[in-house]
């Protein structure tokens, strides 16, 4: 079933957003983020909002009174569907047991007032902004937990996506490691996630700005490092009972679960910009 975007408008006026994906309960960097964007109007979370991180409620809280457009990614359909699990796509079994221990925790501590917002959340939204289109996902067009690796990803598929959406550029998240990619006719951006670190050894997260300059009809994306204090976050992990995989996680800046998905040139721990941007 073909899925149809929700249409938005951004005012022609505004030259900055701000997207940011995966915040998987993870209030430390959610704050940071916000506090980080807090003159940028036009902000977006492309969703997962809960999931391996406490407290599920606070990172809500954050996002809705913030007044932040989220989509809906599997996991937030997930939780509002009461669903066994989060529709992650992880074959592993390791990984499989991981996530459901994050899932059946995020599932019990997430208020019936969210699960129903979940449910509300559009799964795919199309941004009309000046003389460009934009849509925005959560792992692909066709397919919301669609894991979509920049070195298994080649230009031509891109390509098709851009057209067969009439779009100039798509947004995603999902694989929780961002990248971006032009061809000829636009641009992929994978926006990192706010949840968890890029598999990099630092414990910063990314998120993606895209600037629209006077006279150009198309934006520019642009992946953005943001560092946050992850030890109060760490904290509540472990006192909510929470794995020490994820706590190690946040701090090492490792993929300590859930890995098995990375494909070998993913799996490498490296730096995913040039030393200059995260200085």
């Amino acid at each position: 079933m073909t899925i149809e975007p929700v249409e938005l408008e951004i005012s022609p006026d505004c030259r900055r957003i701000v997207l940011c994906g995966g915040p998987y309960s993870n209030f430390g960097a959610v704050e940071a983020f916000l506090a980080k964007t807090a003159d940028i109007p036009a902000r977006f979370c492309l969703g997962d909002m809960g999931g391996f991180g406490p407290e599920p409620n606070r990172t809500l809280d954050l996002l809705r009174q913030a007044e932040v457009v989220c989509l809906q990614g599997n996991y937030d359909y997930a939780i509002g569907a009461g669903a066994r699990d989060c529709g992650c796509g992880y074959a592993d079994p390791r990984d499989q047991r991981f996530a459901q221990i994050s899932y059946d925790y995020t599932y019990a501590h997430t208020a019936p007032g969210h699960r129903e917002w979940l449910r509300s959340r559009p799964p795919l939204i199309r941004l009309r902004w000046g003389d460009s289109a934009l849509l925005l996902c959560h792992g692909s067009p066709d397919q919301v937990n669609e894991f979509v690796w920049e070195s298994t990803t080649d230009d031509t598929w891109i390509q098709a996506c851009l057209e067969r959406y009439e779009v100039d550029g798509i947004c995603a998240t999902h694989t929780g490691i961002p990248w971006v990619r032009q061809v000829p006719n636009g641009f992929w951006c994978n926006v990192g996630v706010l949840g968890r670190p890029a598999h990099e050894g630092q414990p910063h997260v990314y998120y993606a700005e895209l600037t629209l300059a006077p006279g150009k009809a198309m934006p520019t994306p642009q992946l953005v490092p943001l560092t946050y204090d992850p030890r109060p976050v760490v904290a509540a992990m472990a006192a909510a009972g929470l794995p020490q995989e994820f706590q190690d996680s946040l701090l090492s800046g490792v993929w300590t679960t859930c890995a098995a998905v990375l494909p070998e040139a993913e799996r490498r721990v490296k730096s995913r910009l040039p030393a200059e941007v995260l200085a």
